[in-house]
């Protein structure tokens, strides 16, 4: 199983790094998951609190992913006007078995249409 987070500039560390640490420990527990950091272009990110990442990809590399998640943050503030970024997630989310969201992400999901009739 493949979990994908997205990341964009001003993301909120705890609302990616906590479900990357969960998703993570499914190892543990003998399940075969990969957890990826995804962003528009690939190249780091520079967090709301200042945290650098650097992601495994770019929305043009990304594998397909079984989950993903979009955190928030003040970054959703701009990326909800972002038609590249809410293109890849309508995309990316089409076939997931799990499309979810921490906090402000969820307008993110919204802006890509996951919430219609909700």
């Amino acid at each position: 199983m493949i979990f994908g987070i997205l990341l964009f500039e001003d993301v909120e560390e705890l609302d990616f790094v906590g479900p990357w640490e969960v998703f993570g420990g499914l190892r543990l527990a003998g399940k075969d998951t990969e957890v990826v950091a995804i962003s528009q272009t690939g190249e780091p990110v520079r967090c709301a609190n200042g945290l650098r990442v650097i992601p495994d990809h770019g929305f043009e590399t990304a594998p397909p992913l079984d989950v993903v998640l979009v955190p928030g943050g003040l970054g959703t503030r701009k990326e909800i006007e972002n038609p590249v970024l809410l293109d890849w997630l309508r995309e990316a989310g089409r076939d997931c078995k799990w499309v979810t969201s921490v906090c402000t992400g969820s307008q993110l999901l919204h802006g890509a249409g996951f919430t219609k009739g909700r």
